[in-house]
């Protein structure tokens, strides 16, 4: 999960979303009326399953990622789901070592034959380094982590342009303090590239990285205990903190979603109890008014987003009162954010939505209770 601010064990993981790619979906068209529960499974005689990113390259193939849990004290293994069409099925991961900690954050790709997916992997003695994982249209094997990646290293999104030049993010742990970390793969291997200097806080972490174009590179994330939001640029050259509006107390940026180069859209919360929507129109990044759930004492937070169109993008999140979360769905007309109803069975939070202008659209996450169990809607 994406440490610090969220915690481990929540679903509040990042979600990043490009226009027609970065998507999730459905044999259900985009246009239905409602979200409503689709079925998804759980490992079997597992007590925890938590979904946390999708991706589909075509209407019928889709993917959602996480982990989960067979037993106590037993550790989280991978967990990978794939849509044909019809229903949703368990895949077999790639092969990691019995004892290990197994956990997968991010999905992305170019095709139904180039698909990453990405996450932690931590063995018995603690010892922890990314979990980086490719599809090429048959199975599931693991890519090398880099030379020179941090201690405890995590990645928790991941954004392909094409099969030569994909970008992830995440952070890692050297001498116990977080700091933010990106990573490239070229085609050959994948390599730790020197982002934004943001300062020592011991805080430091990257949550969601979209790439437009092989010069346009977006990453968010948050630094400092009590955290603020931070975004930075790729050029094609280096990395550079870009300055953005002033924030709440608390604040941070947790997903991305590219309409276009001037279009893109940021989300997350403030103070963990009201939702964070900041956008990007070519020129400088701007709050956008977003709505918070109207309950009692309501906690709103936004984990991920989708851009289906300039006048059509969507995020999810949960709304908590009391410890118990609620699912959160909002939606961009092209003027206004406004809560959608979203179905909760029982305690529930979204962790990531996906979609295809032409429909499906889906939002992924998990449902607490005695035996966590995956959870997919879709509109």
């Amino acid at each position: 999960m994406v440490r610090g601010f969220a915690g481990r064990g929540m679903v509040a993981v990042c979600g990043v979303a490009l226009l027609g790619s970065f998507v999730a979906g459905s044999g259900v068209a985009a246009g239905a009326t409602s979200w409503q529960v689709v079925a998804s499974p759980d490992v079997a005689g597992s007590n925890y399953n938590e979904l946390d990113a999708t991706f589909v390259p075509t209407a019928s193939a889709a993917w959602a990622v996480g982990f989960a849990r067979v037993g106590f004290p037993a550790p989280f293994r991978a967990l990978a789901e794939r849509w044909t069409g019809t229903t949703w099925t368990i895949a077999p991961t790639a092969p990691v070592a019995a004892g290990d900690d197994t956990r997968l954050h991010g999905l992305g790709g170019t095709g139904a034959g180039d698909v990453w997916a990405v996450g932690s992997d931590t063995a018995p003695s603690g010892s922890e380094q990314s979990l980086i994982e490719h599809w090429n249209g048959s199975a599931w094997s693991r890519v090398p982590s880099p030379q020179g990646e941090p201690a405890a290293a995590e990645l928790v999104s991941v954004s392909a342009l094409s099969p030569t030049d994909v970008w992830a993010v995440g952070d890692g742990r050297p001498a116990g303090s977080f700091t933010t970390l990106v990573e490239h793969w070229n085609g050959t291997a994948w390599s730790v590239v020197a982002d934004a200097a943001f300062g020592a806080t011991g805080y430091n972490h990257l949550s969601a990285v979209a790439a437009v174009s092989a010069n346009d590179v977006w990453a968010v994330g948050r630094i400092q205990r009590h955290p603020n939001p931070i975004i930075e640029h790729w050029d094609g050259t280096a990395w550079t903190a870009v300055p953005q509006p002033a924030h709440g107390y608390d604040s941070t940026l947790v997903s991305l979603a590219v309409v276009s180069a001037s279009d893109i859209w940021a989300v997350g919360g403030t103070d963990v109890t009201n939702t964070l929507v900041e956008h990007w129109d070519g020129t400088a990044w701007s709050i956008v008014p977003s709505p918070s759930s109207s309950a009692p004492n309501a906690q709103s937070f936004l984990t991920g987003a989708v851009a289906l169109g300039h006048s059509d993008v969507w995020a999810v999140g949960s709304a908590s009162t009391f410890s118990s979360p609620l699912t959160l769905t909002e939606h961009w007309d092209g003027t206004a954010w406004t809560i959608a109803p979203s179905p909760s069975p029982g305690p529930s939070s979204l962790a990531a939505v996906g979609g295809r202008p032409a429909g499906p659209l889906f939002a992924v996450g998990a449902k607490a209770g005695s035996v966590s169990s995956t959870l997919i809607l879709q509109h």
